[in-house]
């Protein structure tokens, strides 16, 4: 014989009903946890809008009626477990609507709880980052108002990025350009990296930086030279520092940044507390410096 529940009991199978659908809930999260993350819902909502929406779900679900759930047609009858199970069945299909608002709700605060924790590790790591000291840059050594800005030198967005940079330290003195390193597109992209972090070591990085980003950048790696030798390059203490442990002690370092920050592509942007994947115009640029540094 089945275990029966009688209906004098009835307010604790209303206590047992609703932690059966919770249960029922947590189950159905997880089956749909990996849809849902494919789908996140964009988590710059408000949170406590979130929180007010989730508890009013929750609080329509306590609030509703369950007893149609568990009625018989002769009150003096028992319910079976089966007949119990069957009941919280043709609960959810009856308000599949409002499960799937309170998963999504959950779902909506997990994303939030997680993008609030990226942003104060971010700080946290820009907050590091400022206290390093960084011997490729841009503009004025004591400048106020630095930009990071991770490069591949055979970045098309990038070079015109570069000049977007070129205009806005035109316009505002007080901005310092720090170049970070990131070559992802190829060995020639390496090759480049290279001859600027070891021009550093004879205080040449704002020439040779400056000439890869402009329209007189040979495509010949030896014309490259050429060119460079020109502006007053040493190639002989270039071509013997890009081996050194400096440079080696450089490219680790500037890889290092680009993992804690989790770049991706190039170009890329911090500036203040924000990091800005990808190219912006002049104005965005300094839009954002009067927001972070004002």
């Amino acid at each position: 014989m089945g275990i029966y529940v009688k209906k004098r009991n009835f307010a604790g199978l209303k206590i047992l009903l609703i932690c059966v659908l919770v249960i029922t809930i947590v189950i159905i999260a997880s089956y749909y946890f990996v849809f849902l993350e494919n789908n996140k819902i964009n988590p710059d909502n408000d949170l406590n809008s979130s929180n007010t929406q989730l508890e009013k779900n929750i609080n329509f679900i306590q609030e509703k009626d369950l007893s149609v759930y568990l009625k018989k047609e002769d009150m003096n009858e028992y319910l079976t477990n089966f007949e119990f199970d069957q009941s919280i069945k043709k609960f959810i299909e009856e308000n599949p609507d409002l499960i799937l608002n309170v998963l999504r709700e959950y779902q909506l605060n997990q994303n939030k709880l997680e993008q609030e924790k990226i942003n104060k590790k971010n700080i946290s790591s820009i907050q590091n980052l400022n206290l390093q000291a960084h011997p490729m840059y841009l503009g004025d050594a004591s400048g106020t108002k630095v930009i990071y800005e991770f490069v591949d030198y055979n970045c098309g967005y990038c070079e015109k990025y570069h000049q977007e940079l070129i205009n806005v330290m035109k316009e505002d003195t007080s901005v310092k350009i720090v170049i970070i390193q990131m070559p992802i597109l190829g060995n020639s992209s390496k090759d480049l990296t290279t001859i600027a972090l070891a021009s550093s070591l004879q205080g040449k990085f704002k020439t040779v930086h400056n000439y890869l980003y402009s329209s007189e950048r040979k495509s010949n790696m030896e014309d490259i030279l050429a060119d460079l030798f020109l502006k007053g390059v040493d190639l002989q203490t270039l071509k013997k520092d890009m081996d050194s442990q400096e440079v080696k002690n450089f490219l680790s370092i500037h890889k290092s940044y680009v993992d804690e920050f989790k770049i991706t592509g190039s170009p890329a942007t911090i500036i203040g507390n924000q990091i800005i994947p990808g190219f912006i115009d002049q104005r965005k640029i300094i839009e954002i410096l009067e927001k972070e540094f004002s």
